[in-house]
């Protein structure tokens, strides 16, 4: 009897060794490029300014739904300089933004601050096209593959791992078969990693975002672009991070 126990206890820790993760919490840092021109004829005051802005957000996954968003605060940044008479002054904003999805409704709602004004996507999910490349390496001690997003209009480089088999990810990206740990769009200039992996939090509710102006992708995707030309990025590209350069003259 003792020999039969012990058999079935190796038994059912093999098999709940075996369970993959389905469900949790993962931390990830977002880090964007700041190409802050100021010219040539300024190199002290070019070394006052940092080269990115990072800030952490989280994502909150079962087999259905997730949830995206700030994990923080995010930090603006305020940077002033003085120099023969003139005040050069940068303040940029980082926005807010909630990315909730559901694969059971097909829906797609995500709150968006852009220049101060606050905005609702509703809308069915991105039907994201992916080629794996079959090259892997490990994040957070997962094996993950590298997956290229097929879409001419954007340069996204995917790591999904297969270990936990939810096919989602920061963003709102998803539609590969496994949960997606980093992301790479546009050759680097905005990356976000996951830092850590934890169970999703006893009783925790996947709650919509629900404040601001209603748009569906296409009518924000204008006005987005409208606002970036405004701003100088060109053909309305950019990472939506609200910039203000001042120069005053006394």
């Amino acid at each position: 009897m003792k020999f039969v126990s012990l058999v079935f206890l190796l038994v059912l820790s093999n098999v709940l060794v075996g369970q993959q993760m389905t469900s949790g919490k993962i931390i990830y840092k977002e880090t964007i490029k700041l190409n802050i021109d100021i010219g040539d004829d300024r190199p002290e005051m070019a070394k006052m300014f940092p080269t990115s802005q990072s800030v952490d957000k989280v994502l909150f996954f079962n087999g259905n739904e997730a949830l995206f968003k700030n994990n923080e605060q995010p930090k603006d940044l305020d940077v002033k300089h003085e120099e023969e008479g003139s005040t050069f002054q940068i303040v940029m904003k980082m926005p807010e933004s909630t990315i909730y999805t559901n694969k059971a409704n097909d829906e797609y709602v995500q709150s968006q601050d852009l220049m101060g004004k606050a905005f609702l996507i509703v809308d069915k999910p991105k039907k994201y096209k992916w080629k794996i490349t079959g090259e892997q390496k490990s994040i957070l001690d997962y094996p993950c593959q590298r997956a290229v997003l097929n879409d001419t209009t954007q340069n996204v480089v995917a790591w999904f791992t297969s270990k936990i088999p939810v096919g989602t990810g920061p963003g709102g990206m998803m539609g590969l078969p496994g949960l997606i740990l980093a992301l790479e769009h546009d050759n680097g200039e905005r990356m976000t990693i996951a830092t850590s992996i934890e169970s999703l939090p006893e009783k925790f509710e996947f709650v919509k975002p629900d404040k601001g102006k209603k748009v569906n992708r296409a009518e924000y995707d204008k006005i987005r672009e409208e606002k970036m030309k405004e701003m100088g990025a060109v053909n309305g590209k950019g990472t939506g991070v609200k910039m203000i350069i001042r120069e005053e003259r006394h």
